[in-house]
Formats: C-alpha cells, sequence, structure tokens
C-alpha cells in the first residue's frame, strides 16, 4: 500500500526540507515468485527481440529501393 502526504504538509516544508526528503533512498519491495519468473521472462523475450529488430533494420538499409 502506498502512503499519499499531506499536500498540506508538503507545502509547508520549506526547499531544503523538501529536498532531503526526496533524497531518501527507499528499501526495495520484495518481490513474490510469479513476479521474479514473469521478469525473468521478460529479459530473455528481449535478448531473444532485440537481434530480431536489429536483423530487420540491417536488411532494410541494405535492400536497393
Amino acid at each position: 500500500m502506498t502512503h499519499i502526504p499531506d499536500p498540506k504538509l508538503i507545502a509547508a516544508l520549506e526547499p531544503g526540507q523538501l529536498s532531503t526528503a526526496r533524497q531518501t533512498m527507499l528499501p526495495r519491495r520484495p518481490l513474490g515468485r510469479g513476479v521474479k519468473l514473469m521478469m525473468i521472462l521478460l529479459r530473455l523475450y528481449v535478448l531473444a527481440a532485440v537481434p530480431v529488430v536489429v536483423y530487420a533494420f540491417v536488411q532494410a538499409l541494405m535492400t536497393p529501393a
């Protein structure tokens, strides 16, 4: 669940306080097994798709019009 800060509180902060609050590092959110699996599958898809796109682009450049 995300925490939405009060707009009045944000408006009351001085610029230095606001920039310090925005620079605070947040911890990583733990991911479930399903999400981790989907991320791995997405990486594999990208690794497979990039060479295909590069090949198609090079072929389009090399084909005389």
